[in-house]
Order: C-alpha cells, then structure tokens, then sequence
C-alpha cells in the first residue's frame, strides 16, 4: 500500500498534480476503504431466451441506479477496452472505417461516465462541451486529467491489488472470489478532488516517491 501511495504521487501528476494522495485519501479513518469494488456475481435468467442482460436494469449504486450495465469496472478500470465508441461510420462492415461500435458498448461507457459524475459531484460539462461530447478540442482541461485518471485506476488494480488476492481472507473477497479495488470513488467519494483540494501529501515527503526499503 505504501508502495501504491508513492507511485501515484510519482508516476501519476498528471491526475493528482501537487496535491498527491496519502492513506488518508482513500481510507478516511477506515481499516476498509468505504468506496470499493468487486466484480458482480453472474446474473441468474429466468428465461434463457433474454440472451446476455449485461447487467442491465438492476438500478445499481455503481451505474448511479440507473438502467446501464451494472458493471463498468471491469471493463474499463480493469481491462482496457475501448472507451470511446462514437463512429463517423454508420454502418458495419469491413475496413478500417467500418462503424464496430453497438449499442451495447456505448451503454457501457455511458455506465462508466454516469459513476464518474457521481463520484466527483459533477455533471458531463464539467469535463465535455455538450455541443460536442467527442471533441477533444473543445473539452475542458479536465477531460484530460480524468483521461489520466482512468489510467491510474486501471494501473493500481493490476499491478497493486489483483496481486494481493491470496493474502485476504475469504470473506473480505467479492463473490467471484476477487480482491477490493478501486475506482473515482475511492478517492473522491463525491468531491471534485478529493478533500476538495487539501494538500496534506507535502506533509510525508516519504510517500512522494518510490524508493528502496
């Protein structure tokens, strides 16, 4: 954990900048960060013939009790598939043009992009320009520090947790047997940067790098 701390404060400016992280970012006085998550156990079907739900319609916390897939961590904050669905192609087909997006997967990125809203205590706009969601060149600066972000969260969750697995007790595991990880809540929990700013990393010049035992 204190290896995980350093490297956000070094490898990741980008998204946390001067201010950094400490224990206290994510923990706030828990043994157990309040704002985690596992991967959902598997849906039952009451009539095969649905198909694959995707975790549709579950009115989750993680999806902001909306009707979107229940699940967007681990396709995004685990995996790295793509976010950004948009096409300037309408139908499918062959070519390197050719529109591979359905409506599924942007369902997904919507899931992701309504969890980040809510963990941050902002709307879309605080990142896009509504006039064009998928421009960059018209987004706000902070599109991109929540570019880095996503990055970080993926980063921590595969080089820092999924290894810890074996060391946690059974009960402290999800239902499909994976350890805690993180995802914008961990940190934010509803503010637009964590403890709205407050640098208290500069206090624990120890944890602004990784260093040696």
């Amino acid at each position: 954990m204190i290896e995980m701390t350093q490297k956000v404060n070094q490898d990741y400016k980008a998204h946390v900048a001067d201010t950094g992280v400490t224990c206290y970012t994510c923990h706030r006085g828990n043994n157990i960060p309040t704002e985690v998550w596992t991967a959902p156990k598997d849906r039952k079907y009451a009539n095969s013939l649905l198909g694959d739900l995707a975790g549709q319609n579950m009115a989750t916390k993680a999806a902001g009790l909306s009707s979107l897939p229940s699940d967007p961590f681990s396709p995004y904050l685990m995996n790295a598939l793509p976010i950004r669905v948009n096409s300037d192609t309408a139908m499918t087909g062959a070519g390197a043009h050719a529109n591979r997006a359905s409506t599924k997967q942007a369902e997904f990125t919507y899931s992701l992009m309504v969890h980040m809203s809510e963990s941050l205590g902002v709307n879309c706009t605080y990142c896009h320009n509504s006039r064009n969601f998928a421009s960059w060149e018209e987004s706000r600066p902070q599109r991109v520090t929540a570019w880095h972000g996503i990055r970080m969260a993926r980063d921590l969750n595969n080089e820092y947790m999924t290894p810890l697995t074996d060391k946690f007790p059974a009960n402290r595991l999800g239902p499909k047997g994976d350890v805690a990880k993180v995802n914008c809540s961990t940190c934010h929990q509803g503010a637009y940067k964590p403890l709205y700013g407050a640098k208290m990393a500069k206090d624990f010049p120890e944890l602004q790098a990784i260093a040696k035992p």
